[in-house]
Parts: structure tokens; sequence; C-alpha cells
């Protein structure tokens, strides 16, 4: 299967990598022939440099062979262009994929796709909603939620005192009790889909699936107390894009409970006219004195959407030394600040890369795929598929189904609202959302048995 990945940037990267390691083949269009040897040197690819917007160079970097094309430049201009151009000449391309952050291209704040693109994505969204997951899901911590079935998903590491240190999965289990499932574990950076007789040890990452009524409780046991009290106040810092489709998802309500600071003027006077319900400070949130003038030490909740990485770290961990109880940063341009955030005093740390590279993946995965998730630098994979009329083992039950060792299904939601995590005895039902957790190297195996990928 071939790809076209038009930029080479650290979103093109990350994506380029990860279908890769899918034994797929993929070639590089960039303007930057400095990105394009860093494409070649990092990966197993090709690179072409020139304009993507010139069709002599989308022959040259083989469109016309391409299977799926995706525009992921830092230039909505070039990335609609592009796609565009792709789906008009050359129709045999089966999908096109922009990435697009303006708001003005997308008729509001809507995902319809136009000029023939099968998909727009938007990076700023697909953070937004990572971080409303967090903060729909009560734990403030880096959870995934779902949002067609009531479970979550989170990691956490396996310390000497933790009561799964030593166990198997199913004295885990009997350990304790409730709705959950161990997904994946990473050890020593090789990640494996678990069975019932494997031992969890010290300093094994565990990736577990949990039903919503019981996340705090079974996260309270493993990763350490859920405070749970009721948010009074929330600060948001920087009036982002991230900022606006946050404010767009609260309720009245919540919107009343936050102050946002922004530095720019003019910014904060266009985002008071759409949010007149919100507290706007015109201030720079290095300025200590905005802390204290304002008591802004006195807040429940400090989300940091700047466009500033080091920014937004330093502000949350600066809000959390004056007595914030729980701070959120997104992360847009360095990943390497996820893994330093979770040796800080930060609750979640959010990377619009890993948000956006997860929905490009699960266009490209076909129609039955609700979702996709990863963990662990993109080792383990998480999909939630909807069981149509094709699906091939429709109507049997689970340990009919030989999946090898290399899935877990972790999670069903039936049509009718009904959570549950199956047993052996359960059957594949039309409309049932199927949560399947495996590692990213039996991709191909899950994706035979789910669903038929589009490219």
């Amino acid at each position: 299967m071939n790809v076209l990945i038009i930029g080479a940037g650290r979103r093109g990267l990350r994506l380029g990598k990860h279908l890769i390691e899918e034994n797929k083949n993929v070639i590089f269009l960039d303007a930057s022939s400095e990105r394009c040897q860093q494409a070649v040197s990092k990966l197993d690819c090709m690179a072409v440099c020139g304009s993507a917007t010139n069709v002599d160079k989308l022959i040259e970097a083989q469109v016309s062979n391409a299977d799926a094309v995706i525009a992921v430049t830092d230039n909505d201009e070039t990335n609609l262009v592009s796609c565009g151009i792709v789906a008009s000449e050359f129709p045999q391309v089966k999908t096109t994929i922009a990435a697009i952050r303006s708001i003005s291209y997308l008729g509001g704040e809507s995902h319809h796709p136009i000029l023939g693109i099968s998909y727009i994505v938007n990076p700023d969204q697909e953070a937004a909603n990572r971080i409303l997951g967090i903060i729909r899901s009560g734990l403030y911590k880096d959870v995934i939620s779902f949002p067609d079935a009531h479970f979550m998903l989170f990691a956490t590491t396996i310390g000497k005192d933790s009561p799964f240190k030593d166990k198997t999965l199913i004295e885990a289990r009997k350990k304790i009790p409730g709705q959950y499932v161990i997904a994946g574990i990473r050890r020593k950076n090789k990640v494996f889909t678990p069975y019932g007789d494997t031992i969890i040890k010290s300093g094994d990452e565990i990736a577990i699936i949990v039903d919503e009524e019981e996340s705090k409780d079974i996260f309270t046991e493993l990763s350490g107390p859920v405070d749970d009290s009721t948010i009074r106040k929330i600060l948001m810092i920087g009036a982002t894009r991230i900022t606006r489709y946050l404010l767009s998802a609260f309720t009245p309500q919540e919107r009343k409970k936050v102050t946002l600071i922004e530095k720019d003027e003019k910014i904060a006077r266009e985002f008071l006219d759409i949010f007149p319900d919100i507290l706007i400070i015109n201030a720079s949130v290095t300025d200590e004195a905005t802390w204290e003038d304002e008591k802004l030490y006195n807040t429940d909740l400090v989300i940091s959407v700047t466009e500033n990485d080091e920014l937004n770290i330093i502000s949350s961990l600066y809000a959390k030394r004056l007595g914030a109880k729980r701070v959120i940063s997104s992360i847009k341009t360095n990943n390497n600040y996820i893994s330093l955030a979770s040796h800080l005093d930060i609750d979640a740390a959010i990377s619009t890369t890993n948000a956006t590279v997860d929905t490009l993946v699960r266009h490209l995965r076909g129609r039955t795929i609700e979702t996709l998730h990863t963990l662990f630098d993109g080792s383990l994979e998480v999909y939630e598929f909807l069981i149509a009329e094709d699906f091939r083992y429709l109507n049997k039950a689970l340990k009919d189904v030989n999946l090898r060792g290399k899935a877990i299904i972790a999670g069903i939601k039936r049509a009718d609202g009904e959570n549950f995590i199956p047993g052996g005895n359960y059957a594949f039902t039309l409309n049932d959302t199927v949560i399947v957790a495996a590692a990213h190297k039996d991709q191909g195996f899950i994706q035979d048995i789910f669903g038929a990928s589009l490219i």
C-alpha cells in the first residue's frame, strides 16, 4: 500500500514512522530540502523536494500510484490546495486527508469535507477534544475517553508497593475486583498483549481500560488518591484556537467559572466578544504581579494552551507551586516534553501531534473504526469498532474467534447503552461497539478481523 505524505515536519514524520512500521510504502513531498533529508535519514522512505501545489512535483512523488494522500504541512492553504488538486486530477487516489487549523476554511467549527477531500482534520480541535475528555472524566489525569462507550483508558507504572507487583493477571483481578482490563504492557521498551498467566513486574507500564463508573476507585488503587472535589474556578492561559474549541464545548455554567489570561489586547477583546460570560485578563502570565493582583493562585484547574510549549510547562508548574490543585498543559512542537511532564508535577500533558496522528490513522483504517488511540509511543493501539452487517464473526461467540493472543476484547457497548466487559460466551451483535487493544505490530491481523482498510 502506498501513501504520499505532504509535509515532513513533526506530524508528517510521526505519521510516516507509524505507517512504515505497518509495512506501508511512504513517500514524502516537502518544500524544504532539509526536512526531506531528515525524513530519508530517519525513516525507510523516499522524499521529493518541491511544492505540493505543483502538479509536476506531485507526479514526481508518484501520486498516481498512491492509495492515500495526507497533507500535514504547517500551512493550511498548502494542505487544502494540494489535496484538492489530488482529488480533482488524480481520482484513482482513494483517500485524501488534509490537516486544516483555520476555522474559516471549515465553515464555522465543523469538519465537513470540501473540494472533494475525503477528510479534514483540525489538530487544535483534536487536542481540545483530548483535554475535554480529561475534564469530563473527573480524574484530571492523562486519560482517554471513548465517546461511544462508557470506558476510559489510562497508563500507569507498577511501583514496588503496587498491589499488582509480582501477580499474574488472574491474581491481580482477585486483588482488585472491578470492571477493568489490563490491555497491554510495556516492559523495557517491548510492548505485548498479556494473558492470564502473565506476571506483572515492578517497572512495567500497564494500559488499563476501565468502566467509567469505577474509574476513580481503580485509579486510586493503582496511581494514588484522586481529588474529586468540585471545580469552582478554572484558569485558562492563552487565547488560542484550542481555547476557543474548549470554551465552545463548555456548558454556560462551566464558562462562568473561567478566567482567561491573554497578553494580546486585540485577541483578548475578540474572545470577550465571543464569550462574554468569562473573565478575561489582558496581562502577561509571566508577570508575577498578575498572579498576586488577581489571586490566580486560588484555582482548582489550570489549563495552559499557549502556542509556546515551554511557557505552558513553566506556567503549569508555577501555578501548582502557588497552590493550584490540578494543571493541564498542551504540547504542540516538542513531543519530548510529554515524557518530561510525566516526571514533573503536571497532571496531564496533551500532545497535539499525537492526537492528530491518531485521528489520521483512524481515517485510514476503515469505516467501522469509530476511534483509535495509541499509547507507549504508538506501540499499543486501542480501537473502537462498530459491528456492521458484513462483520464475518457476526453472532459468533468470542470464545470461537481465534485471536492468537494478539488482541484483547476489553469492552462492549450495546446499541441500547449497556456497557460490560465480555466473557467467552459473548456473541458479536449488530451495532455493538467493541473496544479492542493490540500491539501496533499486530495491526494487520486486527484489521483483517474487524474491518477492511481504506487503503
